[in-house]
């Protein structure tokens, strides 16, 4: 599996021009990190199990896409009347910008366009999870606005983060599209800002673009994402004595998306048991960072610190599995084989062994960062029912292992 460091080699390989190219689809509306990911795991599982080539029509109708996509983007159902169209958009866009990109071609000798992989290495980066997919927009937004020679427009703003020099960018953006590009009215390119402004927002700490205006507050992630539910607000109010099951039965509006969930915790799981087996030797979290679990047989479980089925909003966190042998995932964390109980005294062990591990890949070179620390305590937050956990200083462990200690 390719590192970053990789990636953006070969995105600086590419000249991405439009100035030179005039394609005004090198990125859309619908090339947001979530749906950029979750159409290349698409791709990639129909290239595998179904054909080399395929058509986007291929791709949304495909037997792993029907698992999902109706949760996923909240839209009918592939096998409605209405879903081409509701679908075309979704999944055409983000394999235009694979194309731009040189991760994928349009091998079409009619206008039935039909594409292949070119780049797998890279559509397999992106198909991680989510994140990976965002670091992939970054870097490749900002390398296409600098070659077509506007980034620095960019940089204005966010070292002048007023009005004027949003309006200023914004106009300039408008303009650029009608110099270079088909587009020649002003909709489509306003759109489209949103969706250049903001990846780089977030990785600058900046403010970005929010309904047509310089956002009041720094872009974060749940900004950028098509799948906006704010799911960190779905128990505010609930009682400490009721369950999460019964607070969901009992607000039958919250939703979920359970399987756009299920999809991301596959992915999730591969990335974990990628990253443990080619920078940790296979060897077993618990081993790694306990003295009391000298297991050194391959860690080919994935235990969930907080159960799925109880907290189903991050069951697909990184931040919450960890990979562990047989015998501990069996004999420690499920006692006597039992997968419905889960031991208190585990529970705290394997969350302060995780604090370690993911701090361990967040500060050292030789590892690929696949953890956020944000999504560390937002897992927290959500598995201990602690909101002040999210008021963690970014990297105070220790804090984050107090707050633990005193749940326990």
């Amino acid at each position: 599996m390719i590192n970053q460091s990789q990636v953006e080699q070969f995105i600086n390989s590419k000249n991405y021009d439009i100035r030179i190219s005039g394609n005004a689809r090198w990125i859309d509306q619908k090339c947001t990190p979530d749906v950029l990911w979750s159409i290349s795991d698409f791709i990639l599982n129909y290239v595998d199990n179904v054909n080399e080539q395929f058509t986007v029509a291929d791709i949304w109708t495909s037997d792993y896409a029907k698992l999902t996509i109706a949760e996923t983007y909240s839209k009918p159902g592939i096998d409605e009347k209405t879903a081409e169209n509701e679908y075309d958009k979704v999944f055409s866009q983000p394999i235009n910008l694979l194309c731009y990109a040189g991760i994928l071609e349009d091998i079409s000798l009619t206008s039935r366009h039909l594409y292949k992989v070119i780049n797998r290495e890279i559509l397999e980066y992106i198909a991680r999870n989510d994140i990976f997919s965002l670091r992939f927009l970054q870097l490749y937004i900002e390398k296409v606005l600098k070659d077509s020679g506007i980034y620095h427009y960019f940089q204005s703003f966010f070292d002048n983060q007023d009005n004027t020099h949003y309006n200023q960018l914004k106009n300039v953006f408008i303009e650029f599209y009608h110099m270079y590009t088909p587009v020649k009215k002003d909709l489509e390119p306003k759109r489209i800002f949103t969706k250049v402004v903001n990846p780089l927002a977030f990785k600058y700490l900046k403010k970005g673009s929010e309904r047509g205006r310089m956002s009041k507050d720094l872009i974060n992630r749940s900004d950028m994402m098509y799948n906006r539910d704010n799911f960190r607000d779905v128990y505010l109010g609930k009682p400490k004595g009721v369950t999460r099951q019964e607070w969901l039965q009992s607000h039958p509006d919250i939703d979920m998306r359970t399987g756009y969930f299920e999809q991301m915790m596959n992915k999730a799981k591969k990335v974990i048991k990628d990253s443990t087996i080619n920078f940790r030797n296979n060897v077993s979290e618990l081993t790694q960072f306990s003295i009391n679990h000298d297991d050194y047989n391959p860690a080919t479980q994935l235990h969930h610190i907080f159960p799925k089925n109880e907290f189903p909003e991050i069951m697909h966190y990184l931040e919450n599995m960890i990979a562990i042998t047989p015998n501990q995932h069996y004999g420690f964390a499920h006692p006597n084989n039992n997968t419905n109980i889960i031991d208190v005294g585990a529970q705290k062990e394997l969350l302060l062994v995780k604090v370690e591990s993911i701090q361990l890949n967040l500060s050292n070179n030789a590892e690929e960062e696949i953890y956020e620390f944000d999504n560390l305590l937002y897992v927290l937050c959500v598995g201990l029912e602690d909101s002040n956990i999210m008021k963690i200083k970014n990297g105070d462990y220790i804090d984050v292992i107090q707050a633990i200690n005193a749940h326990y």
